[in-house]
């Protein structure tokens, strides 16, 4: 593990140190609370209405965005009076014995005149249909960009991105729909639409520009929806009804082409002039509404931070690297030998019964007919497809919200499984015995049923494969201790029952991508049935069959199989991430850091509850578990072989002959070691002592939250614990440099330090010292002291906060294994006696040396007032990164020295 490049020379500028009333409002919140708790309830109940507020106008406005998959039947017969795919209306079927087009009257719709209705025929209604359909299931998958964006924007930026793009959607369709709005349609060719006194228009043209205009509005909505998230710490104990409430906005936008339907009735305006002002509605108004409602990226991370005691990394899944190394694990996951049957049969079963769904939300208006016979159900004016949307909307708005309120209450994501599969069985064979009967009552209770079920659907989904907190952003947030050593990971509130919740995104993907692709093929198979018996009805009769008895045989199975599994499946990655949680290597080594046993371990690390999270994150920054680690790491290094220890020496010797001080440095620079090295590297990180000068200001961010006072004892002990086992294993493992100089009396004192790397000497994860490693165990043994910075007893949650951040924001193990071999600088401090007698530099020049006899860059991290003086040095900067806690901030900076060849 290596750490920042310390303040070196009296080149860098002390920070100013924060104010009184800065360092109070960074105490613990225990602490705040006993000071005044009136106050801080007070505060609490009225952040939390304001939060209800502005989650409830938002939830209004990314209704109004909801694109147009959710009222994807309405939308259907618009685009098809519109003229969308008009030349599919010369094949056979439009002359089918259903009908040769769909004849609405007056009674049978609402807002729809015979004249407009009467040129869209069952063909070209079902080409439509099955466009949508397979662009919908094409957008799903999409819905990780939209979770890479709300990573990268926030919920704010994210939504109000989303209503630009969704706006920009109907602008194209409405282009489109204004180009067919001149054709002659009895005109019509394969190569060919001709527009009397318009334009030529390609089928494929016609096709690419409906395409893309649809996805466009789709993600757009998504964009919109995903910022949903942005509220779950701002209301932690009803994340899953914020959750609900993010999938009832979709069944709720479904009643948004009625709206449109009546609006263009009303005021008499045309299709593409209603899309466009709706485009302008979304634009102005949700995108307005979301800038004002929706949590910034910062306030996010900053509730994040009060909610969970720790914050957030700014990213998760990095690169693409990340991804396919996600993707494996989700393989790994899906295909494992307990489950991966399992895992097939739960798919086919969802897919078998989603399809009625299906047919109800792009088919209901031609179902409808066939069902009354072209009646119009008794005059009740009322469309099979508009009357689903209506419900679909009552259903979305009532049963969902009820959904995440019940789901809040469960204590493991198995609970109520198997009621919902029985619900979903009863609403399929409701469906299956009467979807047939002209009876408009009865046709209400099938679409009751038929919304119940795709409710339930996604319910079990949600259950089943796990619903995000972040989608596609998180894995897990690192204890402070765990920060200071290894990889941050993301933290997600909910788990899934087959994956920990490292991977949890990305099955859940994995899984969406095989039901998708299921129920694709399911669809098109319902297509040909129609296409063959000229008939929607026997379709929904046969799928709705087939999904009741594929879901009974499913209650039946998971009853007597009782294959639900009480903890997710862990892989040997996830059982080492959960150790390194702890400093280890292993669930047992962890389970005793913890006190605790191995299950409950495994159990609370597994659970959906923010507090059963603190409390986890309390033990593993507690005094006991400080020592317990430390007696691991003897234990561990005590067992090390006899060849491992004799290797170590060998590579230790052979870096020190390989790489002797040059002669331009010989007569001040010295091979040093940990023990003499210490004192002159930790107070020029730290700056106590009261020698004055310049200490390293990264550092003072860090402990300035423990105490300005960089004499304090605790402190001091407490740098020395974090410094400690990162010089050790500098000595063992790398290079320890040292300018050496006389003092008035003629003792030898170290003035300068420089712990650096040679090429390919540092961790296979680009750090120093892996977490649970060796490298650690062995730096930690002979320091021979517990970590007390881990210790938030005595630090204090806000050093703990600010130690979190400074490790996983910078990134710098990964961006170090991405650079490649090197020659790097660790640790470089001159003792603040000596700042300023160029000694930092010298070292520098040393190892500077040494990569040019090798062919090699140096490489360094430092803080931002550093960056003048290692520019001075000849480097230049690589990345830069700011961090803040709490509004206070400091920059880290990757910089780089080219080899000159």
């Amino acid at each position: 593990m290596t750490k920042m490049v310390a303040t070196n020379g009296g080149s860098s500028q002390q920070p100013d140190q924060s104010s009184a009333d800065e360092e109070t409002s960074l105490l613990p919140a225990s602490i705040d609370q006993k000071k005044d708790a009136t106050t801080t309830a007070s505060s609490s109940s009225s952040s939390s209405l304001t939060s209800w507020i502005r989650l409830l106008t938002f939830f209004i406005a990314s209704v109004i965005a909801g694109g147009i998959m959710p009222g994807q039947n309405e939308y259907n017969r618009l685009f098809c009076e519109a003229g969308i795919f008009r030349y599919a209306c010369h094949e056979e079927f439009a002359d089918s014995s259903i009908t040769a087009t769909l004849d609405y009257d007056a009674s049978d719709t609402i807002g729809h005149d015979s004249d407009s209705a009467s040129s869209c025929c069952p063909a070209q209604w079902l080409l439509i249909a099955n466009t949508m359909n397979s662009l919908s299931m094409f957008v799903t998958f999409l819905f990780l960009l939209s979770g890479i964006m709300f990573d990268i924007l926030g919920g704010r930026k994210c939504a109000t991105l989303g209503c630009a793009i969704l706006s920009v959607g109907f602008g194209i369709l409405a282009v489109l729909l204004r180009l067919l709005g001149g054709v002659d349609h009895t005109t019509t060719n394969n190569d060919s639409i001709n527009g009397g006194g318009g334009i030529m228009i390609k089928p494929s043209v016609e096709t690419i520009l409906f395409a893309m205009g649809v996805l466009t509005c789709d993600i757009g909505s998504f964009f919109v929806n995903v910022a949903f998230y942005g509220f779950l710490f701002h209301l932690p104990t009803k994340q899953a009804l914020i959750l609900a409430l993010s999938n009832s906005c979709f069944s709720c936008a479904s009643f948004l082409p009625i709206v449109v339907s009546g609006f263009m009735d009303v005021s008499g305006y045309t299709l593409p002039s209603v899309l466009l002002m709706y485009g302008v509605v979304i634009l102005i108004g949700s995108g307005g509404v979301c800038w004002v409602t929706v949590p910034s990226l910062e306030e996010y991370h900053s509730n994040a931070l009060v909610v969970l005691g720790l914050p957030i990394p700014r990213r998760t899944v990095k690169g693409w690297k990340g991804m396919k190394k996600q993707l494996l694990g989700a393989k790994k996951v899906l295909t494992h030998p307990d489950h991966a049957m399992f895992h097939k049969i739960s798919m086919v079963v969802l897919a078998m019964g989603w399809v009625p769904a299906f047919v109800y939300m792009s088919m209901a208006d031609p179902l409808g007919q066939e069902i009354f016979g072209g009646e119009g159900g008794g005059g009740i004016g009322l469309s099979l497809g508009v009357s689903f949307l209506k419900i679909n909307t009552l259903v979305g708005l009532l049963v969902g919200p009820a959904c995440g309120l019940l789901v809040d209450k469960f204590q493991h994501p198995s609970d109520g499984l198997i009621e919902i599969c029985m619900l979903m069985t009863v609403s399929l064979a409701v469906v299956t015995l009467l979807c047939g009967v002209a009876s408009w009552m009865v046709q209400i209770v099938v679409l009751i049923f038929v919304c119940i079920s795709q409710t339930m659907q996604l319910l079990f989904a949600m259950r089943y494969a796990g619903k995000r907190r972040r989608m596609f952003l998180s894995s897990r947030v690192m204890y402070a201790w765990l920060i200071y050593i290894n990889n941050p990971r993301c933290f997600p509130i909910y788990t899934v029952l087959f994956s920990y919740p490292n991977r949890v995104g990305v099955v859940t993907g994995a899984l969406i991508f095989v039901f998708g692709t299921l129920s694709l093929v399911l669809i098109l198979l319902v297509s040909l049935i129609i296409v063959i018996t000229k008939s929607y009805l026997l379709p929904v009769r046969i799928v709705s069959t087939i999904g009741m008895m594929a879901w009974a045989a499913y209650v039946v199975y998971i009853k007597r199989e009782e294959r639900f599994p009480a903890s997710p499946t862990l892989l040997p990655e996830d059982e080492i991430e959960i150790a390194k949680n702890f400093g280890v290597s292993t669930i047992e080594d962890a389970a005793y850091v913890a006190d605790m046993s191995p299950d409950a371990l495994l159990k609370l690390s597994a659970s959906t509850k923010v507090a059963d999270l603190r409390r986890l994150s309390d033990i593993a920054l507690s005094g006991g578990a400080c020592e317990r680690i430390l007696h691991v790491a003897r234990r561990n290094s005590s067992r090390m072989s006899s060849e491992d220890v004799q290797r170590r020496r060998s590579s230790q010797i052979s870096i020190q002959e390989e790489f002797p001080v040059p002669d331009f440095a010989w007569d001040k620079v010295r091979k040093g070691c940990f023990e003499s090295s210490f004192d002159c590297i930790t107070t020029a990180f730290n700056g106590h002592g009261g020698f004055g000068g310049s200490n390293e200001p990264s550092v003072d961010w860090m402990f300035s939250a423990m105490t300005n006072d960089r004499d304090d004892p605790i402190r001091v002990e407490a740098f020395g614990s974090f410094l400690g086992p990162m010089l050790v294993v500098s000595e063992t493992y790398g290079m320890i440099l040292e300018v050496v100089v006389n003092d008035e009396s003629g003792r030898t004192n170290v003035a300068a330090s420089c712990a650096c790397y040679p090429p390919g000497t540092l961790d296979s994860d680009g750090s120093t010292m892996k977490a649970g490693g060796d490298r650690y165990h062995f730096g930690l043994a002979t320091y021979g002291l517990a970590p007390t910075f881990t210790n938030k007893e005595i630090t204090g949650e806000a050093f703990v906060q600010r130690l979190a951040a400074f490790k996983q924001d910078s990134e710098w193990d990964q961006r170090r294994k991405d650079y490649g071999e090197m020659w790097y600088i660790g640790l470089l401090g001159t003792h603040p006696k000596y700042q300023g007698s160029g000694y930092g530099r010298l070292l520098l020049d040393v190892v500077s040396n040494y990569a040019q006899e090798t062919k090699h860059d140096c490489y360094l991290e430092c803080s931002g007032p550093n960056i003048a003086f290692y520019k001075r040095c000849g480097y230049d900067v690589l990345w830069k990164n700011e961090i803040t806690i709490h509004g206070d901030s400091i920059v880290l900076a990757g910089m780089v020295k080219k080899y000159q060849a």
